[in-house]
């Protein structure tokens, strides 16, 4: 029962995947009837699999329940959540918006107005985000390397 389930819960999945690239094949040529209908697949299947799952974790549920207490899997303790570092951000975004500009004027000798308020934005925005989230996952990775025996 279990392994026909898992089954159905794969298979509902892979077509409501398909149901949503084929909703964006529709909309692409035009078709919105087929999109309505491909979007409808789409959500009918993921009820369905909401509905096993649901099934699922109420037999696996029972089944732990049944267990003596000595032998239940022990409860996994969440990691503390990452708090969002704003000062750290902003000091980040403003030094590489700074960069930015700076390599555009040695590039192009001059600095323009869509440099300023397009092109240094963007670039500034995306070297910080993958900064500041390059360097917490690194302090992340070897604090969690610290914590083990």
């Amino acid at each position: 029962m279990t392994a026909a389930r898992r089954i159905a819960m794969v298979v509902l999945s892979a077509i409501s995947m398909l149901g949503l690239l084929l909703a964006v094949a529709s909309l692409a040529f035009g078709r919105l009837d087929g999109v309505a209908f491909y979007v409808a697949v789409m959500a009918v299947t993921a009820f369905g699999v909401a509905y096993l799952w649901r099934g699922e974790r109420a037999l696996r549920k029972a089944a732990e329940a049944s267990l003596p207490p000595e032998a239940r899997p022990v409860r996994r303790i969440p990691r503390r959540p990452i708090t969002f570092p704003l000062i750290e951000s902003l000091l980040t975004f403003a030094f590489w918006y700074a960069v930015a500009v700076g390599v555009d004027r040695v590039v192009t000798g001059a600095t323009s107005v869509f440099t300023l308020a397009a092109v240094a934005p963007f670039a500034a925005f995306m070297l910080a985000t993958i900064t500041i989230a390059g360097r917490h996952m690194a302090f992340r990775l070897t604090a969690e390397d610290d914590e083990r025996p």
